[in-house]
């Protein structure tokens, strides 16, 4: 394969590279949203919980404990969702991560190969010049001695 087609092949597959990296830390920055979102609500649980039960202490009545009750069973419906919701991107990251670093490799295979063509080619350079070398020599050798 022509260096120039390979390094055309180098840019586009390191261009999809770069644009799957881009995904997979839009998805994490989206887990971590997710994340905050669901330790608020927790947080949010946990606070309405303590205000029931100190207002179960002084005394609630039976319609106030039912409100404080169904509220914080919406909120832990909320909770639920958004665990849901937070499983779901941990999924996609994970996804976009492997199809990430499975298109690193790629990349990295075509910089090798590029490499790898760059030095066979060196080599024959090298041994050109080496017989020029060589063949300059023996006719200056012969012109002497002639």
């Amino acid at each position: 394969m022509a260096r120039n087609k390979l390094d055309l092949l180098y840019k586009l597959e390191s261009e999809k590279e770069e644009s799957l990296r881009v995904n997979y830390m839009q998805a994490q920055h989206h887990l971590n949203d997710n994340q905050q979102k669901l330790s608020g609500l927790n947080n949010f649980h946990l606070e309405y919980s303590q205000q029931l039960h100190i207002k179960a202490k002084q005394g609630l009545s039976s319609s106030g404990f039912s409100q404080y009750h169904s509220f914080i069973k919406k909120i832990e419906d909320a909770i639920a969702q958004q665990a849901r919701t937070v499983n779901t991107a941990k999924q996609v990251v994970e996804q976009r991560k492997k199809l990430w670093l499975a298109q690193q490799v790629k990349a990295k295979a075509i910089a090798k190969l590029i490499e790898k063509k760059e030095i066979e080619l060196q080599k024959r350079l090298d041994r050109a010049e080496q017989k020029m070398l060589d063949e300059f020599a023996t006719n200056q050798f012969m012109r002497r001695r002639a």
